[in-house]
């Protein structure tokens, strides 16, 4: 019997996901816009890109390094 951990079966690593045309905001100031604005994300499942994806809106939190 193997009992390694193992993550989701469905995780994703490095994937480009484009957000489309999107409104340029810091807080709710308007900064202008985008024609298309595509992310790679590190780490996600399957499920979590489709969501990303189809989202009205977003929100982009600066991480300390």
């Amino acid at each position: 019997m193997c009992k390694d951990i193992t993550g989701p079966v469905d995780k994703v690593t490095n994937a480009w996901v484009s957000l489309g045309p999107r409104i340029i905001m810091a807080g709710s100031e308007v900064l202008g816009t985008a024609d298309n604005i595509s992310i790679k994300v590190a780490e996600s499942t399957k499920q979590e890109l489709v969501k990303l994806g189809a989202a009205h809106e977003i929100r982009l939190v600066k991480m300390e390094e």
